[in-house]
């Protein structure tokens, strides 16, 4: 058979003797209980400072572009003005019919500024960049601020030239 002695249970014993300990010494378990508080901050002081310390380096902001490209479509959307092909009327001469594709660049203010043929009849490309020069857009944001757009326009013309200038 099994008998316990007290010797056999020291550790409940222990800890009472150290919660009398710390009621016979308010003192002790104050500034203990302090230190502990001051050692706590310092480890989590170094821990986020670690951490901040252990991330990828602060990411440069790139800067903001001046000239974007986008589609004909959202071109489409802020266009404001749009000029029609102005063609000679002659009854008499040759009829040129085409699609003339242009590439243009629209500044910030919404003027085109730059255009570029992309492709289309020959006798129809310089009217196609007369009339495109001419549209109006709305100015495209990016961020709330403008930014210059490249994008392309396509334009139908139904011209009659001179016999002699085909």
């Amino acid at each position: 058979m099994l008998t316990l002695r007290a010797k056999d249970c020291q550790f409940p014993h222990r800890r009472q003797s150290t919660r009398r300990a710390i009621r016979r010494h308010p003192k002790r378990s104050v500034s203990s209980r302090l230190f502990a508080m001051k050692v706590f901050q310092i480890v989590l002081l170094f821990f986020f400072a670690s951490v901040l310390l252990s991330t990828a380096p602060a990411q440069v902001v790139a800067p903001m572009p001046t000239r974007v490209q986008v589609s004909s479509n959202v071109a489409d959307a802020l266009l404001v003005h749009k000029e029609e092909p102005v063609c000679q009327k002659d009854s008499s001469g040759v009829k040129v019919t085409g699609s003339v594709v242009i590439a243009i660049t629209i500044d910030k203010s919404g003027k085109v500024i730059h255009t570029h043929t992309l492709s289309g009849p020959k006798l129809l490309r310089p009217v196609a960049v007369a009339a495109v020069r001419k549209y109006r857009y709305k100015p495209y944001l990016l961020n709330g601020t403008p930014v210059e757009v490249v994008t392309s326009v396509s334009i139908q013309i139904h011209c009659r030239f001179h016999s002699g200038q085909a």
